[in-house]
């Protein structure tokens, strides 16, 4: 039950962040952020979509790792699926 529910809340904040995400605030791209962390651990094309982020950017994928301990478990394991020396699944 409660992955069905991430992946409903998950895709909602993505769908909402993105008509927000011309707003001058941001909150279209923490919306962004957060529903991809839910929507990550069960889709893989979410999955490759974070890593690839990760591999673009060094120094985000620098502050994801550095704040991994603060993560709940699944979290903690979508981000070691998604860091950019994993391999691929």
């Amino acid at each position: 039950m409660l992955p069905v529910l991430h992946q409903v809340f998950g895709s909602t904040l993505v769908v909402a962040g993105l008509i927000v995400l011309p707003l001058p605030l941001p909150f279209g791209l923490i919306m962004l952020v957060i529903g991809f962390a839910l929507l990550a651990p069960y889709i893989p094309v979410v999955q490759r979509l974070v890593k690839a982020m990760r591999t673009k950017w060094p120094d985000l994928n620098r502050q994801v790792m550095r704040y991994r301990h603060r993560f709940p478990p699944v979290i903690k394991r979508t981000i070691d699926k998604t860091h950019p020396a994993a391999p691929a699944e």
